[in-house]
């Protein structure tokens, strides 16, 4: 019998060609639904790693939790994105996306076996084999990290003499990360890696190596060592590049994410020519160089926040701005409940809400940028929703300083849900308390927004006594296979029953998702998975339904 066995419910034909990089392992088939049972053995079986492509979710929850009970990583082969949540919610060590290479099977099973809880050795053995197996590759998009790529352009380096160091910083992923959650922005890593090692193919630059600097970061480096015989890309030829790859890339990740990711989609490129010099330590030059193309990027951003600004202001001169509706539905019947009025720019640079709203806090415009977003979205009322219908308008505690808003400023009070959006902090609860008093008492009603995430803890919900909670998108993302998240969405439920208050999940997307909250007794859903937004086509200012 073979030493390293891989157990799985794939077909061995299938794997014949990974097996034989894997030099020396042999491919154990079983049914699915039998691979919990078939790993019992544990390593002294002879079984080092599972491989899983089963869709049902108890067969795959089942098998890893048995297979990590004795000390063997799992690899799940995902069909779909959905696939790839319930391999990182449920802590499969390693994953790809089918069809693979069997170069990528391969690299993923050596990869998990590294990762995995070895049945021998010390837990500092552990630590160095997960340590090395990090050092060369990062796990997430496939791509080298920095000490590899040193040595895979150590020689062609010397032997050109320069190379053309290029920066990619996406400058708005971290708020992907902090408004969707890390399983949202992995997957948008992997969407962009794939695109631009796609993209690389048929430029000028196809010859350069793509890397992370370390593994799960997010922003690239490309090295660019020309062609014998071919001269560096030239400053312009870069910038059409980039320019291209930023329509490419962006592109995917809107058809594949959606348009409100791709919206805080945005590359700033920084370049840095590093010629070779015999005097100076190979790896010193390279550092060098990924320094100064890192700062070159980050004066790129810099000119490019004082353009947002100048296009804001005329924004807010223009009336620029347009809203996006987006459907509250009960979940028991699917019956439209109320829309979210969700402002966005007119000029792509601020279509964005997120960073709009960041602009306008750089600039200290944020008061006037909400009137504006106020108002536009007011309109709706009388011009996009039904007379049963609520609107949810997003206002920031700090809003609530603006002389201009009051609670005369609309005309049909009963119908408006302020939505309280903590970009900032309540510092004084007493004090804001008293604030929206005389808000309810014209018949106004509260919601505290992305709750669960940010400020908008438990504190607030307590202190605020909302009519309505709206549990945060990273709650509801995966709560399918998720048991953590269930039962915390069941607690809040249990609560608002209990004060007379309605949940809303935000960001349902998939049905299972729609499923699960709808079985823990969420009164209200808001997502992708029953409604596209819809758009109140921009115009020039209809009635105001602003009072005096």
């Amino acid at each position: 019998m073979s030493e390293s066995i891989l157990l799985t419910d794939i077909s061995p034909d299938t794997l014949s060609d990974a097996v034989q990089l894997l030099d020396g392992w042999e491919v154990k088939q079983v049914p699915a639904e039998q691979l919990a049972r078939a790993v019992g053995g544990g390593v002294d079986s002879g079984i080092r790693a599972v491989l899983i492509e089963s869709e049902d979710p108890s067969i795959l929850r089942t098998t890893i939790e048995r297979a990590h009970t004795v000390g063997i990583p799992v690899v799940v082969a995902c069909a779909d994105d959905i696939a790839r949540r319930r391999a990182v919610e449920l802590k499969a060590e390693e994953w790809y996306r089918c069809p693979p290479t069997a170069e990528e099977v391969a690299q993923r099973v050596r990869a998990a076996v590294g990762r995995g809880v070895p049945h021998f050795g010390t837990m500092d053995d552990r630590v160095e084999r997960v340590e090395y197996e990090q050092l060369l590759h990062d796990s997430l998009t496939g791509l080298p990290t920095l000490p590899v790529m040193i040595e895979q352009c150590r020689s062609l380096f010397k032997e050109r003499g320069e190379l053309v160091v290029l920066y990619l910083n996406f400058v708005r992923y971290s708020k992907i990360e902090e408004i969707y959650g890390w399983e949202k922005l992995d997957a948008v890593l992997e969407t962009t890696a794939a695109a631009v090692r796609d993209f690389l193919e048929d430029t000028a630059l196809s010859t350069s190596r793509l890397m992370v600097s370390f593994t799960n970061d997010d922003d690239f480096i490309f090295f660019h060592v020309p062609a014998t015989g071919v001269a560096a890309a030239s400053e312009n030829e870069i910038t059409d590049i980039v320019t291209r790859l930023q329509r490419h890339v962006g592109g995917l990740i809107e058809a594949q994410h959606g348009e409100d990711i791709a919206a805080l989609f945005d590359i700033y490129v920084g370049r840095a020519h590093v010629y070779y010099n015999p005097k100076i330590r190979l790896e010193r030059l390279i550092y060098r160089g990924i320094r100064e193309a890192a700062n070159a990027s980050r004066s790129i951003e810099t000119r490019e926040r004082a353009r947002r600004v100048a296009d804001l202001r005329t924004s807010l001169r223009d009336r620029s701005v347009y809203v996006d509706y987006h459907p509250i539905v009960v979940t028991e019947t699917r019956e439209i409940f109320g829309y979210e009025a969700l402002a966005r720019g007119v000029m792509r640079s601020l279509r964005s809400p997120e960073v709009m709203f960041d602009v306008a806090a750089e600039a200290d415009l944020v008061w006037e940028l909400s009137r504006l977003c106020r108002s536009r979205a007011i309109e709706g009322i009388e011009t996009r929703l039904r007379p049963n219908e609520l609107l949810f308008l997003n206002v920031d505690p700090h809003d609530f300083n603006d002389p201009a808003f009051n609670e005369h400023e609309v005309k049909y009070p009963k119908r408006v849900v302020i939505e309280i959006t903590e970009r900032t902090a309540i510092k004084d609860y007493p004090k804001f308390r008293e604030r929206l008093k005389s808000f309810r008492e014209k018949g106004f009603r509260f919601a505290v927004d992305d709750a669960g995430s940010g400020y908008a803890g438990l504190g607030s919900i307590a202190n605020l006594e909302p009519d309505f909670i709206k549990l945060d998108i990273s709650l509801i993302n995966a709560i399918d296979t998720n048991f953590l998240k269930q039962n915390l969405v069941e607690t809040m439920v249990r609560f608002a029953n209990d004060h007379g208050a309605k949940v809303i999940a935000e960001g349902v997307e998939h049905a299972e998702e729609f499923n699960t909250v709808r079985e823990l007794g969420v009164h209200l859903v808001q997502g992708f998975f029953l409604h596209r937004p819809s758009t109140l086509p921009v115009s020039s200012p209809a009635k105001s339904l602003v009072g005096n």
